[in-house]
């Protein structure tokens, strides 16, 4: 996934550096590389916490696998 991003804000940095204008350059690199690239990353970072987090429940709720086992702490 991250190749295509790479390969996408190369192509948006070769159309900024054609646009003719700074302003317009500056338009196109926030506008079509920064904010796309932002949502890309939150929504994947947002999955990647929430997979956890199930994860962590799941390993909580689920019972000690070796019968008779004592916790660290009776030990």
């Amino acid at each position: 996934m991250y190749i295509l991003l790479i390969g996408y804000l190369y192509v948006i940095g070769m159309l900024a550096v054609c646009s003719g204008s700074v302003a317009l350059g500056g338009f196109f690199v926030v506008v079509l590389g920064v904010l796309p690239t932002w949502l890309i990353l939150w929504l994947k970072r947002a999955g990647q916490i929430k997979r956890a987090e199930r994860q962590a429940e799941l390993a909580q709720s689920q019972p000690d696998p070796t019968p008779g086992a004592q916790p660290p702490e009776a030990l």
